[in-house]
């Protein structure tokens, strides 16, 4: 019997596209690899392994797609490992024997960065004016880049001068209308002397199971004087006689919204300020007024005119 004659050809053509090239670590990435033969043989159907550095097969997928120049996969899925760093991986595409013709395998290798999760800070709920060496709270939240559950993750606050002047721990809920934002109630007293000052929260590292980096955000506090007297601001509709409830109340630095009532009870130190009020759909109401004592003010808000509108 005569022998079979094979011809062979090769190597080929391989290439990989990966997407993104920086990933959170465990997180997935997309792969789509591209073959080709420099005699432009029909390679459909031929496999393709992705293996990494102990050349530990991860995924596999066949070549489908002919885009005129070379045979590609559809993209498929590969999960990034927890190790933080570069990894490189290889592509194989393995020899293959067809209607007498031998293709040689190929290799190629390609990589992309496994990251640590990023921690996103906010910080909201801050008093708009603090009186000197009172106690205040306001919320931190954090949120992972991967939206990892941060249940128990601790942060602590620093003042101006560097000092710790309040921690806790994230709870173990996400802030309503959120997906992923952890978030935690603090306290802290406020410096003794009046001013404006930075503070910064920060989140420590950790490497229990996915990797997480540290992150931080600084938000600011104003101090002013301990209040001597209230401001009792109502807020009414001009037209209707109606009180207009979540209207803005401002007696710069202090800030407040009135209630179902249309009243909003400010505690500010003695002196002279401007008044502002403003609603949705109403024209701002302003006013100096002067602070010797308790003080009761009322603001009329008239509607904004409607627009005229052009149907053009």
């Amino acid at each position: 019997m005569a022998a079979k004659a094979v011809s062979t050809h090769g190597p080929g053509m391989c290439a990989v596209e990966v997407a993104p090239s920086e990933v959170d670590a465990g997180a997935e990435l997309t792969v789509t690899a591209r073959a080709s033969c420099p005699h432009g043989c029909d390679l459909s159907g031929q496999s393709v392994s992705i293996r990494n550095r102990h050349d530990t097969e991860l995924a596999g997928a066949e070549l489908t797609e002919f885009d005129g120049e070379a045979y590609a996969t559809s993209a498929f899925a590969l999960r990034a490992p927890l190790e933080v760093g570069e990894h490189i991986y290889r592509a194989v595409l393995a020899a293959h024997e067809t209607n007498g013709v031998l293709h040689e395998a190929t290799a190629t290798e390609f990589s992309f960065v496994a990251m640590a999760h990023a921690a996103s800070l906010n910080v909201w709920g801050v008093p708009s004016a603090i009186a000197a060496g009172e106690r205040f709270s306001f919320k931190v939240g954090i949120k992972c880049s991967s939206g990892c559950k941060l249940t128990g993750r601790p942060l602590s606050i620093f003042d101006h001068e560097g000092a710790q002047v309040g921690a806790a721990s994230l709870l173990d809920h996400v802030w309503p209308g959120t997906s992923a934002l952890y978030f935690a109630e603090v306290e802290a007293q406020a410096p003794l002397a009046t001013g404006e000052y930075k503070w910064r929260v920060e989140t420590p590292g950790s490497d229990l199971g996915a990797p997480h980096a540290a992150g931080s955000c600084t938000f600011a506090i104003k101090v002013v004087r301990p209040p001597d007297h209230e401001v009792t601001v109502e807020a009414f509709d001009r037209e209707k006689h109606s009180p207009i409830e979540g209207a803005h109340v401002q007696l710069h630095p202090y800030r407040a919204l009135t209630d179902e009532k249309g009243v909003a009870k400010v505690k500010v130190a003695k002196g002279s300020y401007q008044l502002f009020v403003s609603g949705f759909n109403y024209i701002a109401y302003q006013s100096i007024i002067d602070v010797a004592g308790d003080v009761t003010a009322r603001a009329e808000l008239t509607v904004e005119p409607e627009g005229d509108e052009d149907y053009r």
